[in-house]
């Protein structure tokens, strides 16, 4: 060790140096044993700066919690901050050194500022001596203590306060020992105004002191993993989706449910807890990417950087975006719904002019409450409600003449991109050259007409879904939609 103990023995005669020495032991046996149980355990705790000292091109930290790479702690409440920076002419100062280097070095707009402590070493002052400019580690303070046994008794003593400063990456660094706070960069609206640099993380113990790292990227992954998993539990449950199924696809929408319970569990506690270090973070998004990878296109688990507490940014950047990409692998079933409402002696429903394109399919869905599908389809056939649909302007004239109006296919396998059919009857719309068809297109309209002296709500059914029809014997109410699908899902 570079500090070693001292030798007490009887008789010595002690003196200050002792004491140092003593302490300066001591204080690198912790400082070593933590680096080799937490080698990154040095970064920001919690830190607050003015917005409105910023925008006066001053960077004025009000309080902040940093433990330093050396084991060092900063504690400094309101009032005790390091003096404030001037950014303005640190940042013009940076314009010289970008030219005589030229384009190589254009992100010079960019500085970062330190915490800095002056390092502890022998053969020179280490603490302040009167007011002068010397970089020292401490300077001393003197407080009128009391005997906290007995009260009173107030006597001064001297402490040791760390002589704290910021410092810009364009300034002299040597002999401090340096932690990041923040980077700033100029306005890209080309005024010099500085801007906190929201692409750059510093070294943190803890998510949860940067808003950028824990809110920006480890609570949005835990917001997209909840409602991946919110829209695959609504499908699996309302299609009734099994292991049983044999569907192209029901197979990874179970298989990445089952993963999204464990990560969203996990992610529940880890984003919302208090001093979750980002090392345990990355490694449990890694291990999230890791379980989703049999989603991708190469089925297998990709290199992922390792971890660097110095380019935090980065590294959990990247990880949330595979972890975006691979949730959206497995795609959400998806379709466009309009209901039918009352319009008239009929029903009409209105039409996106994008649905008549040839990669979408058209399903008419009945909403049969407790009918069974047959006696749905009874009620609806010829002789019943004799169910005609075509265009707003022909829809009469095919009912009243009984012409033929645009083709129904009953949909009797089951099209997953659509609700259950415990609750629907679907019914595909072929495209044809029917003339109904035709007039569907032209006008880009679509009406139904059913037998009204069947429906028990027709004098108050205009603009109202639910169409109520006496027949069997019973009161039967219905509901009729249009539904979109685009034929790549």
């Amino acid at each position: 060790m570079k500090n070693l103990p001292v030798h007490w023995y009887e008789g010595l005669f002690l003196r200050p140096h002792h004491f140092q020495a003593a302490e300066r032991n001591a204080n690198e046996t912790v400082e070593t044993a933590n680096r080799w149980d937490h080698p990154y355990g040095y970064g920001i705790k919690s830190l607050r700066f003015s917005e409105q000292a910023l925008a006066n091109s001053q960077f004025q930290v009000d309080q902040l919690q940093v433990r330093m790479p050396d084991g060092t702690l900063v504690n400094m409440e309101f009032g005790q901050a390091p003096d404030r920076l001037n950014l303005k002419d640190s940042l013009a100062e940076t314009e010289p050194l970008m030219a005589s280097l030229a384009d190589g070095f254009e992100k010079e707009s960019t500085v970062r500022v330190y915490l800095a402590v002056a390092k502890l070493k022998l053969g020179r002052a280490n603490v302040a001596q009167g007011s002068g400019s010397e970089v020292t580690r401490y300077r001393p303070t003197r407080v009128e203590l009391q005997d906290e046994s007995r009260g009173g008794n107030d006597q001064e003593v001297e402490f040791l306060a760390l002589d704290v400063r910021l410092l810009l990456s364009t300034q002299d660094l040597t002999g401090y020992e340096l932690c990041p706070v923040a980077q700033i960069r100029r306005s890209s609206e080309g005024d010099s105004q500085p801007r906190v640099d929201t692409g750059y993380i510093p070294p943190v113990i803890a998510i949860d002191a940067w808003p950028g790292l824990g809110r920006d990227i480890v609570r949005a992954i835990y917001d997209m993993v909840g409602q991946k998993l919110e829209v695959l539990s609504q499908q699996i449950q309302s299609r009734g989706i099994g292991l049983e199924s044999n569907e192209p696809g029901d197979a990874d929408r179970i298989l990445m449910l089952n993963q999204l319970n464990s990560a969203f569990t996990t992610l529940g506690v880890m984003a919302f807890a208090q001093g979750v270090h980002p090392y345990e973070a990355y490694r449990e998004l890694c291990r999230i990417a890791g379980q989703l990878s049999i989603f991708g296109e190469s089925r297998r688990a990709q290199e992922v950087p390792p971890y660097d507490h110095e380019d935090l940014a980065r590294i959990f950047t990247l990880i949330k975006a595979r972890i975006e990409a691979l949730l959206n692998s497995v795609r959400s079933y998806k379709y466009e719904q309009r209901y039918f409402v009352g319009v008239g002696l009929g029903m009409q429903v209105s039409l996106e002019p994008r649905w008549f394109n040839s990669d979408w399919k058209w399903y008419i869905g009945v909403y049969k409450g407790d009918l069974s599908e047959q006696e749905c389809r009874d009620l609806l056939s010829p002789g019943c409600l004799d169910w005609k649909l075509g265009s707003s302007r022909q829809v009469e004239f095919l009912f009243s003449r009984r012409a033929e109006g645009v083709a129904l296919v009953p949909a009797d396998h089951a099209v997953r991109a659509l609700p259950s059919r415990r609750d629907w009857l679907y019914f595909e719309v072929p495209r044809s050259d029917m003339p109904a068809w035709r007039d569907v297109q032209e006008t880009q309209t679509l009406a139904m007409r059913l037998k009204e002296n069947l429906i028990v709500n027709r004098d108050r059914l205009q603009g109202e879904r639910n169409l109520v029809v006496s027949a069997m014997g019973r009161t039967v109410t219905l509901q009729f939609a249009l539904f979109a699908v685009p034929q790549n899902t």
